[in-house]
């Protein structure tokens, strides 16, 4: 009787899991769909893009920069004394290999989310980097606020691929 009861949760318990799994990856896969858009473009046009969008981003120093010898750089210098409401996170990324633009825009409060949760956008830079001393550079949601609107990284990498991030 007691092999009995034990049967009679597992089975609505593993019902709930596979449904809450559908639920996330539906999701993940609705507010994906809704917020990026890959392109193809050959280098001329993302090079375009790219001008285009540090222009929307204002220019200037990037809050995150990367070294030539892959060290990741946070310049604090840039972030104000009080925080600034921000509304998305946008990034552009071309990869020259298959001529493909990418352009993500986050809306700020899933950046919230996630960096409150897993994502610490300086260990991402500095993995993106190959920075393994920098792992542990943290840059939270507040620091991007401090920052305010504005260019946070720049990137192009040795094969020709380029990425930029900007929050407004």
């Amino acid at each position: 009787m007691a092999g009995k009861r034990r049967k009679r949760w597992v089975v609505p318990l593993v019902v709930a899991f596979l449904g809450f799994v559908v639920i996330m990856i539906g999701g993940s896969t609705f507010f994906m769909s809704q917020w990026s858009r890959l392109t193809h473009a050959e280098s001329s046009a993302a090079k375009r893009a790219f001008a285009e969008a540090r222009s929307l981003a204002g220019g200037g120093t990037p809050y995150l920069t990367v070294s030539p010898s892959h060290e990741v750089r946070v310049h604090r210098e840039l972030e104000g004394p009080t925080p600034v409401p921000l509304h998305t996170l946008h990034l552009v990324a071309w990869d020259p290999g298959h001529e493909q633009l990418l352009r993500i825009d986050f809306p700020f409060w899933f950046v919230r989310l996630k960096m409150s949760r897993a994502l610490n956008l300086g260990t991402f830079t500095s993995a993106l980097a190959q920075d393994w001393q920098s792992l542990d550079l943290k840059v939270a949601e507040d620091d991007l606020q401090r920052r305010g609107p504005g260019l946070i990284l720049d990137i192009a990498s040795a094969d020709g691929a380029l990425l930029l991030l900007w929050t407004e």
